[in-house]
């Protein structure tokens, strides 16, 4: 019995990692699409991406993306298309960025989406380096709630790792964890989606730069973006 049960626990974690689909090196593909007004706050950013850098780099293609403009708080928003997968309810982003100037940034916005018919399931989160802490984004109500989980402004000339997980159950989107350079955490937060007019199916990603009441100009470089689903 107990041979039978170690057998069907080996079969059943195959089954799983045989269902995972897996984008790597996200930040070197094709289709991304950009925009400042839809990042909310100022929306008037100047703003540009760059594939293909060899330096700073983890495996020589990172993607540098750059944040400027004269009206404070504005914000960039950059986002792909993965699959038009509508049944995956288990999610993890893992990405890695670079900052040179991070002073120079309010925060940063890292998110992973899915529609699945008429619903637009979000996972969107902010690391404020005003606040210090983890935000969360509750779609349904357009608000932003706190965390108690802290997440401190980056170091200069250093390569900063983030894992995001979620997971959709019962018709509500829940933040799992953030794992930030090794370090994990549970956010315990849920919400509703939000309801869409027509219906759709597709899985996405977001990589969002936030400025400063100042406006400074600031470049991030993006490497070994990955997305997970099963």
């Amino acid at each position: 019995m107990k041979l039978l049960g170690i057998f069907l626990a080996v079969c059943v974690m195959a089954l799983t990692a045989s269902a995972q689909t897996t984008f790597s090196n996200i930040e070197a593909m094709s289709g991304w699409h950009s925009c400042s007004a839809c990042a909310g706050a100022g929306g008037d950013a100047t703003y540009s991406m760059t594939q293909f850098i060899s330096s700073p780099s983890l495996n020589g293609k990172s993607t540098k993306f750059n944040l400027g403009g004269t009206t404070p708080w504005s914000h960039a928003l950059f986002y792909k298309t993965l699959s038009r997968n509508s049944t995956a309810t288990h999610f993890i982003y893992d990405l890695y960025f670079y900052f040179k100037n991070p002073s120079a940034s309010s925060g940063m916005e890292l998110a992973f989406n899915q529609r699945k018919g008429y619903q637009w399931y979000k996972w969107d989160l902010q690391c404020s380096y005003l606040s210090g802490i983890w935000r969360t984004y509750d779609d349904k109500n357009k608000t932003w709630v706190n965390t108690s989980i802290s997440c401190n402004r980056p170091k200069a000339y250093t390569w900063t790792h983030i894992i995001l997980e979620g997971k959709r159950y019962n018709g509500k989107v829940y933040y799992v964890s953030v794992t930030t350079n090794g370090t994990k955490h549970y956010f315990n937060k849920s919400c509703y989606p939000q309801a869409m007019s027509s219906s759709s199916s597709q899985v996405g990603i977001r990589y969002e730069m936030n400025g400063n009441k100042y406006q400074t100009d600031y470049s991030t470089w993006a490497n070994k973006l990955k997305m997970t689903y099963w």
